[in-house]
């Protein structure tokens, strides 16, 4: 049971850095689009 709890907090993680990694990467676009 411990290993399963932990790998599904370890996909949980992963996905939400791939969530946050590509909202900032999609803000840092919008921004230096508009700065240009």
């Amino acid at each position: 049971m411990e290993n399963t709890n932990i790998l599904d907090l370890v996909t949980a993680g992963i996905a939400l850095l791939i969530l946050i990694g590509g909202m900032l990467m999609m803000f840092t676009t919008v921004f230096t689009t508009k700065g240009k």
